[in-house]
């Protein structure tokens, strides 16, 4: 007679948030979860507002975070006076100028997609457009990971709209209470929930954590690289 083998002491953090369930699927968003394109986006950004004299206003940082370049346009292009195809087209230029300059991935990434895709298949959900996000994910030594990729020009609604995420569940050959989402900005945490994903917040440094079933403070946590291993 064969006896089953010992449960698995799931960090405790885990087993609270997420029981014995794991996923059959991961979906990552892409810019400052995985690659440092925040840092660039922000650079990129001052640069159009300070161009065009736009008068930023409280609350608009956040409108801004994790937001599609449409969005940032048009935010841009109120508070300046400014044409709107102006602004967009001054923001891709300065932000394809920075991501020339080389782009680095965040701490944890390259080990955590490693660990994850050997697995579940894994997939990315971006409000960048596809080739950006194609050619972001390329740059970092990325693209090899991923067997599905969504963006802001892949579905009809970007996020905060669930369907980028809706769309990679089924792409991903799961239901989306199957599939485990990470996300670092609340426009991208929202899409997540709203799709029915789990998820995992990891916000970027001076940025609260938007609601999630766990919030970590990077991909280098120790207790999320242990619970992969179980999967």
């Amino acid at each position: 007679m064969t006896t089953a083998p010992p449960p698995v002491d799931l960090p405790v953090r885990i087993a609270e948030a997420f029981g014995d369930w794991t996923p059959r699927a991961v979906v990552f968003d892409c810019d400052g979860l995985l690659l440092d394109t925040e840092s660039v986006w922000q650079r990129a950004e001052n640069l159009v507002v300070a161009a065009h004299g736009a008068v930023l206003r409280p609350g608009d940082a956040e409108v801004l975070h994790g937001s599609t370049i449409e969005v940032a346009a048009e935010l841009i292009a109120r508070r300046s006076g400014h044409p709107e195809q102006d602004v967009r087209a001054d923001l891709h230029r300065e932000f394809d100028a920075a991501l020339g300059t080389g782009i680095r991935t965040m701490p944890g990434a390259a080990r955590i997609l490693q660990l994850a895709g050997a697995r579940v298949p894994l997939g990315c959900a971006s409000n960048s457009w596809l080739s950006s996000l194609e050619d972001k994910l390329a740059l970092g030594g990325l693209r090899e990971h991923f067997t599905v990729l969504e963006a802001s020009d892949t579905v009809e609604r970007p996020k905060p709209a669930p369907d980028m995420y809706a769309a990679a569940a089924r792409a991903l050959g799961a239901d989306p209470a199957e599939v485990l989402a990470l996300e670092d900005s609340e426009t991208g945490a929202r899409a997540a929930r709203d799709a029915g994903l789990r998820l995992i917040a990891v916000p970027a440094p001076g940025h609260a954590a938007p609601p999630a079933d766990l919030a970590l403070a990077a991909l280098t946590d120790p207790d999320l690289e242990a619970w992969i291993t179980t999967w």
